[in-house]
């Protein structure tokens, strides 16, 4: 019996079946909260300067910012505010008007003040007293001493010193004495009995400041040219010259 191929099998085919397509349901869009009155709507976009390079520019401005405050600790005079300030004076010592140990400094005199040719100074009951000479001139009968008491306390008392708390707390008396002659010349009077001097308990002054005193005398011969000048029982001025 001869041999024969096996039939050959026809192709068997699968119907394809279609996979449903199922639609997805539809959401519903959620309302967005009301915002508050005044404040600007939310954006869901980024802002272009920033999409994409958020995180590197980040990172270099804190490495920028770090290395400035390096640099400004490391910088000698570096403030905050970016601005050189001057340093402060140091303050003077003393304050203005006293010295070390409350003396007073001098003052300016009072305009008008005549100036002294010559000055001597005493002790007086609170302290050292400075007279200054100004002038002794004759005037027909009559001659006129002009002085400068200047009161240099090492304390200023803080009122008024008069010439009766100058000449010692007592009235001030002061006459001339031609020591050639041995005589003594008092203060003239007027008709009322006023002597023609600077008044003790009104003249006055402050520490540091001259005051003028003028005094009437009797005029002494033309041939005395010098006389001491004294303010109760001491000299203040010797040999004081007299013009003519």
């Amino acid at each position: 019996m001869p041999h024969l191929p096996p039939p050959a099998l026809a192709p068997t085919t699968v119907p394809a079946t279609a996979s449903p397509v199922t639609a997805s349901p539809r959401t519903t869009p959620v309302p967005a909260r009301p915002s508050a009155p005044g404040a600007r709507p939310a954006s869901t976009a980024r802002p272009a300067s920033i999409r994409g390079s958020g995180g590197y520019r980040a990172r270099s401005t804190s490495a920028l910012v770090g290395g400035l405050l390096v640099a400004c600790l490391v910088l000698p005079g570096c403030s905050g505010s970016g601005d050189d300030e001057a340093p402060s004076p140091a303050p003077a010592s003393g304050t203005a008007g006293t010295g070390q140990g409350g003396a007073a400094s001098p003052e300016a005199p009072p305009a008008g003040t005549p100036t002294a040719s010559r000055t001597t100074r005493f002790q007086g009951a609170d302290g050292d007293v400075e007279v200054g000479f100004v002038g002794l001139r004759v005037d027909g009968q009559l001659a006129r001493l002009d002085l400068l008491f200047t009161p240099r306390y090492a304390k200023d008392p803080g009122t008024g010193i008069t010439l009766y708390d100058m000449a010692g707390r007592r009235d001030a008396a002061v006459t001339l004495v031609d020591s050639v002659n041995l005589r003594r010349y008092t203060v003239v009077r007027d008709s009322a009995g006023v002597a023609l001097g600077a008044a003790s308990g009104t003249t006055r002054t402050r520490n540091n400041v001259p005051v003028t005193g003028s005094f009437t005398f009797a005029a002494p011969p033309a041939d005395v040219t010098t006389v001491d000048v004294y303010l109760n029982d001491r000299v203040i001025v010797d040999d004081a010259a007299i013009t003519r």
